[in-house]
Parts: structure tokens; C-alpha cells; sequence
């Protein structure tokens, strides 16, 4: 198995800097046939390392009193160091556990809904808000559990400056680390919302939820805070959720907006996901749509090669053209961001 050898191997060096406990397991998974034949149970092309790990923490939820949870800062106030009896307790666990965690490597995604980028969603639908007339209609592609269509009613604090729902439960940090980003005190209005995924979560439900939690690596206390606050606010008006693939169902849903009602169009970190003939189907309809209607599309690139960085187009009709605005560079969290015009 040595592709999967490398997978392992090549999240290790990524987890490095920012989860210590899954460099470590990752290091020495990629050595254990065992681990790695269980981790081969998932389908190809789904990042099988990831949902291992997922899976675990998942399941690990459930039984905080083993002893890989004292490794976890997800489970235990005062965890241990990544030590020699770590990788034993995590094999353990995975092979007591390997009838539970083999249908959730089949089935489950690393679906992450990474609600900190909303930080980044706020000051670009603000730009388009400034463009059009009248509320929006929002539509995201690929939007998980459909947090990120809630931009507006979470807090936000760029650097001290705090703007967008004033009573929001969530708080949102981002730091502006170039530009001049358009950050009203007030969210953009918004007409309607709806996302649009394969394999959409339901917040309303327990599983999906703790899955959305899984996949969230143990130290990042910050990004699961924000996320449970999003899951709280979501629980009570969930967002609509189409099921489907995004070019199929688009048509559809675009074509319920009334026609004098502006469409904001948005993905982040989907396309890289999809085939390369799948990305410019999508692009010719949009475009299409573009000389029909007033649509804007808030759109990630498929190249993903930026370093620590990742980009948002926008684009829009303009005359007889269809124009093109890199609006902004951000880490792909949402923790920083450059406003680019």
C-alpha cells in the first residue's frame, strides 16, 4: 500500500505546525499494515487518512475514558504529549473499534463546513450587495451543512473593528493583512439562501453534527467553538439543503428566483473537488446565465498551488462582457485574508 503509505506520510509533514498528535499518529501509521489496511476501507479518492483520523475522534467521543482520549485536547482539559504509548492506544482503539469505523470510512466525507471563512464571505458579498439592487439570493455550491450561507448572523472582528450582527452568539476573528476590504456594520440583505451538495449534512441531526465536530483536529479549540455557536443558530432555522450534483440541480433552483432578484453564486474550496470538464460546464452556464439575468459568481480557483494562501473571484456581466476581479487571497480557514482590488 504505498500510496497510502505516502498519504500518511504527506499529512504528517502538513499536521506538523498546527496538530502535533496527528503528525505523530500519521508518522507511525504509515509504518503499521494493520492500521493501514483498515484505512484502506475507504473509497478511493476520499482522503483516507483524514476520515481515519475523523472516524476515530468521532467514535472516541463515545468513549472518553480509553486511554487514547488523554491525548486528545478535543476530550480531556490537560491532555499528554504525543508519546511512545500514543500510535499503541490509537491502534488499539481502531481495531477494537474497526466494525464501526469501516462503514463511516465508506459512507462519511471530510465534509468540513469551515465557518471562520465566512470572514472572508462577509466583505465579498458585500461587494456585490454594493453592485446590484435589492436583497440577494444567495446560492452556495458544495456548502456541507450549509453554515457559511448563515454569513449573516455571525459577529465579526477584523483587527478590532467589529461589524455584522451585533447579537450574534458567534464571533468570528479575522486579521485584514492587506486592502480595504468593504466591511459594513451591517450584514448585506439577504432575500434567500440555499446550498447545493452531493451529500449535504443535516444539523438537526446528531450524527452529522458529531461528524462535523470529528472533523475538526483535536487542538484547534477556536475553530470548534465557532463551529458549535454556528450549529446552535443553524439548529434553530436550518438553512435549505438540495441534494444532487451542482450542474444538474443549479438550473432548477436558479430558475425559482424570481428574475429581477440579483443571484450571488458561491463556492470556496469546491471546484479543485470536481472534474475539469464538470468546472467548465459550470462556468459556461453561469456565464450564460450572466446575459440573462443579474448573477454574480463568488468563485475559488481550481488551482490550489498558492502556498498558505487560497484566492476568490468575482464574476459578473458588465456591458457585453463578462468580467473577472480577483477580490481576495485568505488562508483557507478564514484566519487572515488580502483584499486584492
Amino acid at each position: 500500500m504505498p500510496d497510502l503509505q505516502m498519504q500518511f506520510r504527506d499529512l504528517a509533514t502538513w499536521a506538523e505546525d498546527s496538530s502535533p498528535l496527528y503528525a505523530h499518529l500519521c508518522r507511525e501509521a504509515a509504518d503499521d499494515d494493520t492500521v493501514l489496511d483498515l484505512a484502506s476501507a475507504a473509497p478511493e479518492g476520499r482522503q483516507a487518512p483524514h476520515l481515519l483520523l475523523a472516524a476515530v475522534h468521532y467514535l472516541l467521543d463515545g468513549d472518553p475514558d480509553h486511554r487514547l482520549a488523554q491525548y486528545y485536547p478535543s476530550t480531556v482539559a490537560d491532555p499528554r504529549e504525543p508519546d511512545d504509548e500514543c500510535f499503541s492506544a490509537f491502534r488499539e482503539f481502531s481495531l477494537d473499534h474497526a466494525d464501526d469505523i469501516r462503514p463511516l470510512l465508506r459512507t462519511r466525507r471530510t465534509q468540513t463546513n469551515a465557518v471562520r471563512r465566512s470572514a472572508v464571505l462577509y466583505p465579498a458579498i458585500a461587494q456585490v450587495s454594493r453592485a446590484v439592487d435589492g436583497p440577494l439570493a444567495l446560492v452556495e455550491l458544495g456548502p456541507s451543512a450549509g453554515l457559511n450561507l448563515l454569513f449573516d448572523r455571525y459577529r465579526y472582528d477584523y483587527d478590532g473593528r467589529v461589524v455584522g450582527d451585533s447579537g450574534s452568539p458567534v464571533t468570528i476573528e479575522s486579521s485584514v493583512q492587506g486592502g480595504d476590504p468593504p466591511l459594513p456594520e451591517t450584514p448585506p440583505a439577504i432575500r434567500s439562501r440555499v446550498g447545493i451538495d452531493r451529500n449535504p449534512l443535516d444539523v438537526t441531526d446528531d450524527g452529522d453534527r458529531g461528524w462535523l465536530r470529528a472533523l475538526i483536529w483535536p487542538e484547534h479549540e477556536e475553530r470548534r467553538a465557532v463551529l458549535d455557536g454556528a450549529l446552535s443558530i443553524a439548529r434553530d432555522d436550518p438553512p435549505r439543503l438540495i441534494e444532487g450534483d451542482m450542474l444538474d440541480a443549479l438550473p432548477a433552483v436558479i430558475d425559482g428566483i424570481p428574475d429581477d432578484v440579483p443571484v450571488c453564486v458561491f463556492n470556496t474550496l469546491v471546484l479543485y473537488q470536481v472534474p475539469e470538464q464538470l468546472s467548465e460546464a459550470l462556468s459556461a452556464f453561469l456565464e450564460d446565465q450572466m446575459t440573462e439575468r443579474p448573477l454574480h459568481w463568488l468563485t475559488g480557483r481550481r488551482d490550489l498551488s498558492g502556498g498558505e494562501s487560497v484566492g476568490l473571484d468575482w464574476k459578473r456581466r458588465t456591458g457585453e462582457d463578462i468580467e473577472t476581479t480577483h477580490l481576495v487571497d485568505y488562508e483557507p480557514h478564514g484566519a487572515w485574508l488580502s483584499w486584492r482590488p
